[in-house]
């Protein structure tokens, strides 16, 4: 067990040219690789858009618990199965996840109280709530679930998986509240309104909203919905709704891997068909390796995730909320985040 600590200085972090440079401009790329689609699907989302986050953080000014718990989608769900803790612990504060991890936790007995979805990919993201619309012809067009490595569980048998997951989300949508973004694509919306949650929009923050010719001041005008960081991905965005809307002081992280454990292979990682196409024989110059301070181990990532990581870290140095990162594993850590075992954040708040 590794002590509690706020920053342990000695990571090393070995990343290559081809990286270092992916990173740099990964920002600007990420702002405009979805920005077509998440207009279009804002515009086709905009007669649901009945309630905001901000109807939501009126209704929770005083919370319950002053702690809540994000659960991501990232591979030490599998590998540490922190539900099970929580389960256990019978902690009582939020328990906030992002929708990669609804499956994982939905079949393993955990009904978080909000789920937060951000991504507009047409297709992919409504398997995270189950598809009703999956079939074989349209499942061998995209292998993204037999090689993600977010939950293999969903890849071993597709079909018959999807339709569990169907059941499970359509059994406990009503008892969930879904933090939507405005930007998400028609289905995944059609989805959680036929399972029964409660739908909370928001919009993303796509750049500097202080810029009248900006992307994000264009949605505001359209739909007048709250603006929300969100650090470019779905457990960073759970992240700042805890903070910001609930007004939590203490967020704990689990499945915040941003990173791949030791020894998975480069084609089960998130973005390797992209790395490929840009670079071929050179993609695994893209990859970097990170040695985790605290369980000695050297996780692996890519320039995407790295720069997810840089985003949080600076996020959380500025934050009023104490963040503790209870994945136990990957290569978030930092200063303005406490890294410390699951067990020891649910002991200490019983």
């Amino acid at each position: 067990m590794w002590p509690r600590a706020k920053f342990c200085y000695g990571p090393v972090i070995l990343m290559k040219p081809l990286a270092d440079e992916l990173v740099q401009r990964m920002s600007r790329l990420t702002a405009l690789r979805s920005v077509d689609v998440a207009m279009e699907n804002t515009r086709s989302n905009l007669d649901h858009l009945h309630k905001t986050i901000a109807d939501l953080a009126a209704s929770t000014v005083t919370p319950q618990s002053d702690s809540a718990i994000v659960i991501a989608a990232g591979p030490s769900l599998h590998l540490r199965n922190p539900v099970a803790q929580i389960l256990d612990s019978g902690y009582s504060g939020d328990i906030i996840c992002a929708d990669g991890a609804l499956p994982y936790c939905l079949r393993n007995g955990l009904v978080p109280d909000y789920v937060v979805t951000v991504d507009p990919h047409h297709g992919r993201i409504v398997r995270w709530f189950g598809d009703p619309d999956l079939n074989e012809s349209n499942q061998a067009r995209d292998d993204y679930f037999q090689r993600q490595d977010l939950d293999p569980h969903l890849g071993e048998d597709e079909l018959a998986r999807n339709s569990e997951v169907i059941q499970l989300v359509n059994q406990h949508g009503p008892n969930m509240k879904a933090i939507i973004a405005t930007c998400i694509s028609p289905r995944g919306t059609r989805r959680s309104l036929d399972a029964g949650m409660d739908l909370y929009w928001w919009n993303p923050l796509y750049d500097d909203v202080r810029d009248p010719e900006s992307v994000t001041r264009e949605v505001y005008n359209l739909n007048k919905a709250p603006c929300m960081a969100t650090g470019g991905n779905c457990g960073s965005a759970c992240w700042v709704f805890g903070n910001v809307v609930l007004q939590k002081k203490d967020v704990a992280l689990v499945g915040m891997d941003l990173s791949y454990a030791p020894g998975t292979p480069l084609e089960k990682t998130q973005y390797y068909r992209e790395i490929v196409e840009l670079f071929g024989d050179e993609a695994p110059e893209a990859y970097i390796d990170v040695q985790n301070p605290y369980d000695q181990q050297v996780w692996f990532t890519d320039p995407t995730y790295y720069w997810y990581r840089d985003t949080l870290l600076q996020m959380a140095q500025d934050a009023d909320c104490t963040t503790y990162n209870c994945t136990e594993g990957g290569i978030l850590f930092g200063e303005g985040v406490e890294f410390t075992p699951l067990q020891k954040f649910l002991s200490e708040r019983l």
